[in-house]
């Protein structure tokens, strides 16, 4: 198998997992507008940093080792957490500034989110898919390299190193929320 096919397939696989996982995290960042919760409290505060990189590798562990469909599910997830991550500072600034302003000019909150929220903060949505898109074509291209090489132990390192990121993500997330607390 040629570089080139490395390339093809892998971000063929990268632009359907960075997508899907960008959809939900608007239909969920939308939720969280229209209910007016901010979007960086809850579950998510605990799954930044390292977290979502984790899930990737180890999405890219499963889809390898064990399950396609089982991995790129992972992954998926990884991209939505990812995302929603990086958008949620911008998003509740945006909202938190701006929301009465224009709630009480007569517009409905989902036409707020719609209208007005998330075009101002397009820029910041985009950054976020393309950061996670690169991140994981890179890993994929990488993994299919040194398995094409024939290294050694390939998916343990994935394993091991999947498992390391997301307990670090964990811990630092957890240690964070903790001092702002």
């Amino acid at each position: 198998m040629n570089i080139l096919t490395f390339l093809r397939n892998d971000s063929i696989e990268s632009i359907l997992v960075t997508i899907a996982g960008f959809i939900i995290a608007v239909w969920y960042v939308r939720g969280k507008v229209v209910d007016k919760k901010s979007v960086s409290k809850g579950l998510l505060k605990y799954l930044h940093d390292l977290f979502p990189i984790g899930m990737m590798l180890f999405g890219i562990y499963l889809s390898y080792a064990v399950e396609k469909v089982a991995g790129g599910a992972i992954m998926v997830l990884a991209a939505f957490v990812y995302v929603s991550n990086y958008v949620a500072p911008s998003i509740d600034k945006y909202d938190s500034v701006h929301r009465t302003t224009i709630l009480s000019l007569g517009y409905t909150r989902e036409e707020y989110a719609i209208r007005y929220l998330f075009p101002k903060t397009r820029r910041v949505w985009l950054s976020g898919a393309i950061n996670f898109f690169v991140f994981q074509w890179i890993t994929l291209i990488w993994y299919d390299i040194l398995k094409y090489e024939k290294v050694k132990m390939l998916s343990n390192m994935f394993l091991i190193s999947s498992i390391v990121f997301v307990i670090v993500g964990l811990v630092i997330s957890i240690l964070k929320n903790h001092k702002e607390e």
